[in-house]
């Protein structure tokens, strides 16, 4: 069953009353809403984990992708929107899920990272939302990065061995 957002109420709860449910969420972690009071990062994710949750598409690939444990999606949107956080740190679950929302790749990518910045439009300040988002794409930009050099590596690594073993099956004389 899916929990209607009540986001006027949540946005406007004391940020140090976190839920029990959401209690391991870091007190350093807190942005700040609309009418400069701050949220907790385990709060925005808690909000954001719902809104996609309640978009048919989205809730659809994410359920797939998590296993349908929704627990490890809100984790890693936590993760993901924790300035703290490092490209490193992420799950696999976090690096998939920030791909969908930067990457613009797949009918779920152009779903997604629409609908994502847009509720951070509507969640928080308009400077904040533009810092969060861009936070997040340095993030992505980091895992993109990181993947290109290893595919790099890699294909240094194979060519000295491909060509030597061109060069082998194929002797001269």
């Amino acid at each position: 069953m899916l929990q209607e957002i009540e986001t006027e109420r949540q946005i406007d709860a004391d940020p140090i009353m976190v839920p029990e449910y959401r209690g391991n969420v870091s007190e350093l972690a807190i942005v700040t809403s609309h009418d400069d009071r701050e949220i907790a990062v385990g709060d925005l994710a808690f909000l954001v984990v719902a809104a996609f949750r309640r978009h048919p598409h989205i809730n659809n690939v994410l359920t797939h992708i998590s296993g349908a444990n929704w627990q490890r999606v809100e984790q890693a949107q936590r993760a993901i929107l924790n300035p703290l956080t490092a490209s490193r740190d992420l799950t696999p679950l976090a690096r998939n899920i920030l791909d969908l929302m930067c990457a613009d790749r797949g009918v779920t990518g152009r779903i997604l990272k629409p609908y994502f910045r847009g509720l951070l439009a509507r969640i928080l300040s308009p400077h904040l939302a533009a810092l969060l988002i861009d936070r997040i794409s340095l993030l992505f930009l980091e895992l993109e990065l990181e993947s290109r050099l290893a595919e790099g590596m890699a294909c240094r690594r194979d060519t000295p061995a491909k060509a030597w073993s061109e060069a082998s099956a194929n002797p001269r004389g």
